[in-house]
């Protein structure tokens, strides 16, 4: 599998009438493939944000390869439009929340595995965590340009509403590090 072959498979799927159970489709389909996959994006860094993550972008989609170290945790945050994701290495917690009139309502967690796939409506908010000594490393696809959509991100303390912004965003991804656990509501 080359990286080419991988973004045209999203792409079609991204065309789709429902496209995020297209895309899950095919992140099911690679499943057995997640060697090659995470192979073929090495290149990739995965850290330092979205601008370092992202391989693929156009207006109709996003693709990352997103690499959560040891101890990190992310603030409560959403993507603007649906995302799925298929973990390529590590373990990695994501506590869901609904967010209602603003307050957001803990919903369930799910822990992702090599070759688990997490499809997220474009209302979900989560957090993510990287469990155990090694890195949490997935592709993350998103149906629409994730880096100019309207985002939001929530204080893990307070939590209060924000629009994103990358510098508070990583002031609240320390605070959220340093916390036993994601927040509850």
């Amino acid at each position: 599998m080359k990286v080419h072959d991988l973004v045209a498979l999203c792409a079609k799927a991204g065309e789709s009438a429902n496209p995020m159970a297209a895309a899950r489709e095919v992140l099911e389909s690679l499943r057995g493939e997640i060697g090659t996959i995470a192979r073929a994006l090495d290149y990739v860094p995965g850290t330092g944000g979205n601008v370092g993550q992202v391989f693929y972008r156009s207006p109709e989609m996003t693709m990352l390869k997103v690499c959560f170290p040891n101890g990190r945790r992310t603030p409560p945050h959403d993507h603007g439009t649906w995302a799925a994701i298929l973990l390529l290495s590590g373990s990695e917690k994501n506590t869901l929340y609904r967010s209602e009139n603003g307050t957001l309502r803990r919903a369930s967690e799910v822990t992702l595995e090599p070759g688990s796939i997490l499809p997220m409506r474009a209302e979900t908010v989560h957090v993510a965590e990287c469990l155990g000594d090694r890195p949490a490393i997935g592709l993350h696809v998103y149906g629409g340009d994730i880096l100019t959509l309207p985002r939001r991100m929530w204080n893990p303390e307070t939590l209060e509403e924000h629009k994103l912004d990358w510098t508070l965003y990583e002031q609240f991804a320390q605070i959220a590090s340093r916390a036993s656990g994601a927040p509850t509501t």
